[in-house]
C-alpha cells in the first residue's frame, strides 16, 4: 500500500483502521505501524472526536436563525413568468399557427390559379409538377 492509498482511505474511511473495508485492512495495519501511518492515523483520529461530537445549539439561536432564513425567502421574488400573450408568441406556440396560415395561403392561391376549364395553366403545371415529384419521390405514382 502507498502512502497516498492510506491517505485516501483514512480520509475516506477515519482513524479506526476496523472501520475500513476488509479488503484494505491488513495492508493499512502493516503500514500503520510505520511512523508516516502512524502520524496519518493519529491525524485522522482527532477529526473524528471532533466530529463525534454533537453540537449544542440554543433554543433561541436556532428560532432566531429560522426566521431569518424565513424573511430571507420571502424577500426573493416569485418567478418571473411572461404575460400570455409574451407566451403565445414565442416560436413553438406559432408553428401550429404559421402551418395553418401557410395551408390557406397555398389553398387559396390554388382556388385562384386553377381555371375551372381543364386548360392547363402555367400556375396549375407548376404547382402539378411539384406534387407529382413528391409523389413520384415515395413511389405512389409511377
Amino acid at each position: 500500500m502507498t502512502p497516498d492509498q492510506f491517505r485516501e482511505l483514512a480520509e475516506t474511511w477515519g482513524g479506526d483502521v476496523e472501520r475500513w473495508p476488509a479488503a484494505t485492512r491488513e495492508a493499512a495495519r502493516r503500514f500503520a505501524a510505520s511512523a508516516e501511518g502512524a502520524a496519518v492515523l493519529a491525524k485522522q483520529g482527532r477529526l473524528d472526536r471532533l466530529l463525534a461530537v454533537a453540537p449544542e445549539i440554543e433554543t433561541a439561536r436556532a428560532d432566531r436563525s429560522s426566521f431569518l432564513v424565513l424573511q430571507r425567502l420571502a424577500a426573493v421574488p416569485p418567478q418571473h413568468r411572461p404575460a400570455w400573450h409574451q407566451r403565445l408568441l414565442r416560436w413553438p406556440a406559432l408553428v401550429p399557427a404559421a402551418s395553418l396560415a401557410c395551408s390557406v395561403m397555398v389553398g387559396v392561391w390554388l382556388a385562384g390559379a386553377m381555371p375551372y376549364v381543364q386548360a392547363p395553366s402555367d400556375a396549375f403545371s407548376v404547382m402539378s409538377g411539384v406534387f407529382d415529384v413528391y409523389a413520384i419521390g415515395y413511389g405512389s405514382v409511377q
